[in-house]
């Protein structure tokens, strides 16, 4: 009689443990659907944000070689005004440097 219980109790022990190892397998199971679920959802997220974000680039933005050829017309205009002021300055501020630089003060 005592060895039938015990042998029950051995065999109640091994179930729970079964049981418990079972639970476990389980829990790492979903846990690793979980994250890949996760990782999924956080994929597609991130696709749908890009291609909002180079929606909203190229609406108010425009492209990259659109932009720098602007840019680069800008730039060039700018440089000819500059260059246009400079031709017609040259002659005064020379007559100014001779006029300081030739010219002593003796008092």
């Amino acid at each position: 009689m005592a060895e039938d219980g015990i042998k029950k109790l051995f065999e109640v022990e091994k179930k729970a443990q079964k049981m418990i190892a079972d639970a476990r397998a389980d829990r790492a199971q979903k846990l690793k659907k979980a994250q890949e679920e996760a990782e999924k959802e956080i994929k597609e997220f991130k696709e749908k944000e890009e291609k909002k974000f180079k929606e909203y680039e190229a609406k108010f933005m425009g492209s990259s070689s659109e932009t720098a050829s602007q840019l680069a017309v800008t730039a060039g205009k700018e440089i000819e005004i500059i260059r246009k002021a400079t031709a017609q300055n040259k002659d005064v501020v020379v007559d100014l440097l001779l006029k300081y630089a030739c010219e002593v003060d003796l008092n």
